[in-house]
């Protein structure tokens, strides 16, 4: 007999499972894969965040995209700004004049070269009280040199430049200096020589071929016009000399004859031919005297006064030693003593500067035995540029500056040379100098300035105060009133004309006035502004931070 199994009866092999215990395993499965869900989430997210990343970078070519629009947010220009000219539109007084009107237009200045010429218009000064106009004729002074110009045309000076605040400007960079004078020049520079005045250095040698007895001057030493360096011993002398006396004697001899005959020929005792020969040898005596002093003439004696009545012997005695100071002869062994001596003299006061002989040496007349020069005057030498030389002229005050800057001296030209050197192009320009101090050197090397012009109240400013554009040449003037409260910060652009110039300042011979400020550190910023702002074009340099 069988026995049916009750669904519900569990076999004591094969235990029953409740309904409790399925539905927990149930749950603990469900639970398991949420889990594992949630744990894959932050891979999941960055996979998506790299393919987003990929697709974006493809649509935009992988530029950066601006924060703003990534956030959907736009940029947007401020309401009140002008961006040509780089200050608040409501403050802007180039887009509205009505804000802070230009001064009256004049237009271009023809005697000065500038447009809106302060000179001729000084209500265009900005300076407070009453402008201070040029001391001196600046027309002339333009007309003086080629000065750069300005083109008529240009119209760059009617803008102006406006700074959003004080500040605004100092930030970048803008500094000021006021419009001064000082003394400037107009000058030529040249190269510049120092020699000895060609006509103050002298070669001294003996005026006849001799033996050399003494020298009484060397390198160094100072000499007096006229004063005795050396003896020579000379045979042409001591001839000169006794023809000289013979000469003499003859002359006497022959006058004593001629008056004899003319005696004898009163009472007709003798022929009228013996007495015309007697003159005849007596004029031929007389030319025989002339010749013998002039011999001794040429060799640089100085004869007695009334020679051809002298007595013969009185007349040797005092051409034996014959311009030589008694104590020089006292001081020579007496074996030199003789009337063959012949002096050295000094043409002139000055120096010995070499001495080429010494006693007991030969020399002829082409020997120099000593040079020497007077170094009280010198030469200037200036080398001018051909194109320059038009403007020189004599007179014209010269100032010496020497290469290593010991010397300086002043002169005037006192010649100019009609030719030009054919290798460098230049006229030599010469000026004589005093150095009766004795601080100029043969051959010192320098700087020569040629001075056209010389004005003490050049109206200057500093050189980085002056811009240039291919058209013309700038300053930047400050309002008058630039620190009022509320009015605008301006710098006005002025045309100037340029004048004399050194290594700080340059002369404006037009343009500004005495007192005027101007730009000077940032004026090329300045300028920039305005070549951008004529260009329509903005930089935002003057925009505050």
């Amino acid at each position: 007999m069988s026995t049916a199994i009750s669904p519900t009866t569990q076999s004591s092999d094969h235990p029953a499972t409740s309904p409790a215990s399925t539905s927990s395993s149930s749950e603990k499965k469900h639970m398991g894969l949420a889990g594992r869900l949630i744990n894959g989430l932050p891979t999941i997210f960055v996979f998506m965040l790299l393919g987003g990343v990929m697709f974006l970078g493809h649509h935009t070519g992988w530029k950066m995209i601006p924060a703003a629009e990534l956030f959907g947010e736009t940029e947007h220009e401020p309401d009140d700004w002008c961006a040509e000219h780089l200050v608040p539109e409501s403050q802007c007084i180039e887009c509205d004049p009505d804000l802070y009107p230009k001064p009256k237009e004049y237009g271009f200045c023809k005697i000065h070269g500038v447009a809106e010429c302060v000179i001729d218009h000084p209500d265009l000064a900005q300076v407070k009280g009453e402008p201070q106009l040029p001391k001196y004729d600046t027309a002339a002074a333009i007309a003086l040199l080629p000065r750069p110009e300005n083109n008529p045309l240009e119209t760059m000076h009617k803008s102006r430049i406006q700074f959003a605040s004080v500040e605004s400007a100092r930030k970048f960079g803008i500094d000021i200096d006021i419009v001064q004078t000082r003394l400037m020049r107009d000058e030529i520079i040249a190269n510049a020589e120092i020699v000895y005045d060609p006509m103050r250095v002298a070669q001294l040698k003996t005026k006849a071929p001799g033996t050399v007895v003494a020298v009484y001057k060397t390198v160094g030493d100072s000499v007096r016009q006229g004063e005795i360096v050396a003896l020579v011993d000379a045979v042409r002398v001591g001839d000169a000399k006794s023809a000289l006396i013979q000469a003499l004697v003859q002359v006497q001899f022959e006058q004593a004859k001629v008056d004899r005959l003319e005696e004898a020929g009163k009472n007709g005792s003798i022929a009228r031919k013996f007495l015309l020969e007697a003159e005849a040898a007596y004029r031929k005596a007389e030319v025989a005297l002339i010749a013998a002093k002039q011999e001794l003439a040429n060799l640089g004696f100085i004869l007695p006064d009334n020679i051809d009545r002298a007595e013969p012997r009185k007349l040797a005695a005092e051409l034996l030693y014959r311009d030589i100071p008694t104590h020089l002869i006292g001081a020579l062994p007496p074996r030199q003593r003789t009337a063959n001596l012949i002096p050295v003299l000094a043409p002139f006061s000055g120096i010995v500067t070499s001495q080429n002989v010494v006693a007991g040496e030969v020399v002829d007349t082409t020997t120099m035995m000593l040079k020497m020069t007077d170094p009280t005057q010198m030469w200037l030498l200036l080398n001018v540029k051909q194109e320059e030389a038009r403007y020189v002229h004599v007179g014209l005050p010269v100032r010496f500056e020497s290469d290593d800057a010991s010397e300086q001296i002043d002169g005037n030209i006192s010649w100019i040379s009609p030719e030009i050197d054919p290798q460098t192009r230049t006229i030599q320009v010469r000026v004589v100098l005093d150095n009766s101090q004795g601080l100029l050197r043969d051959r010192m090397y320098g700087t020569g300035h040629i001075i056209l012009r010389e004005e003490p109240n050049a109206i200057v400013v500093p050189k980085i105060a002056v811009q240039s554009t291919a058209d013309a040449h700038f300053v930047f003037v400050r309002d008058k009133n630039y620190f009022k409260k509320d009015a605008p910060k301006v710098f006005y652009v002025r045309q100037v004309r340029i004048g004399a110039s050194d290594d700080e300042f340059t002369e404006l011979l037009a343009g500004v006035l005495p007192g005027e400020v101007v730009a000077t550190e940032g004026s090329s910023v300045l300028l920039g502004q305005l070549l951008r702002s004529n260009l329509g074009a903005g930089c935002g340099c003057h925009q505050e931070d």
